[in-house]
């Protein structure tokens, strides 16, 4: 063999190394990415988030641009506490139901990005005021829940009826929680018809923690 024939055979040997090794990089990089975002979105699902406080509804506990971290592993609901909750959750199961067809999570699923944009995730940030079975009433600007004045250090002010085709006191359903804003008077919850009293299943989360802005960090409630 030549010294020629050595040299190319030589250079043939690296370039396929390299070749190699530049798959190999290639593929652990993609690896490493599929991974990252299998967990990013494992732990946004079913674990804890982030979210952003749009409007006044909660004022003054939270304001317009606050950030939460909200948990969801685990969390069973509780009076009082705050919640981050999707709006449009029952009116979209109506819709899946009216359609006749049979559709589990992962048709749901696709079938999502069908649908009009009014039966989308709408997230909304309320508390919870009753549990499943207990008696939700307004009298005299206060709230009773179980014929006992609610005690409510986070608010200074009057309740009112917003929605006279809800009749009071009212019985949480089964499944089912009763929500306000702390912003009484500028506040869409279960005290009108349209949002009504929420499923368990519509319930994202609870909020926890505010860590925005830094001025206003801790815990929430």
């Amino acid at each position: 063999m030549t010294e020629n024939n050595e040299n190319q055979e030589l250079n043939s040997v690296k370039e396929t190394k390299s070749n190699f090794n530049l798959l190999k990089e290639v593929w652990e990089w993609f690896y490493t990415i599929v991974i990252a975002l299998i967990v990013v979105v494992v732990i946004k699902g079913f674990i804890f988030d982030v979210v952003r406080v749009d409007g006044p509804s909660m004022n003054p506990t939270l304001v317009h641009n606050d950030r939460l971290v909200i948990t969801k592993l685990g969390y069973k609901p509780a009076s009082g506490d705050i919640i981050i909750l999707d709006s449009a959750y029952k009116n979209r199961e109506e819709y899946y139901e009216e359609s006749g067809k049979e559709l589990n999570s992962i048709s749901k699923f696709f079938e999502y990005f069908k649908l009009p944009k009014e039966l989308k995730h709408r997230y909304y940030v309320k508390r919870i005021i009753g549990m499943p079975g207990d008696t939700v009433a307004i009298r005299g600007g206060r709230v009773y829940v179980n014929d006992k004045e609610l005690h409510e250090p986070y608010f200074n002010g009057e309740t009112r009826i917003t929605d006279f085709s809800v009749s009071y006191p009212v019985t949480v359903q089964e499944g089912h929680v009763f929500v306000m804003g702390d912003n009484r008077g500028n506040s869409t919850d279960s005290r009108s018809s349209s949002l009504g009293q929420v499923p368990m299943e519509a319930i994202e989360g609870k909020s926890q923690f505010r860590i925005w802005p830094f001025n206003a960090i801790g815990k929430t409630e």
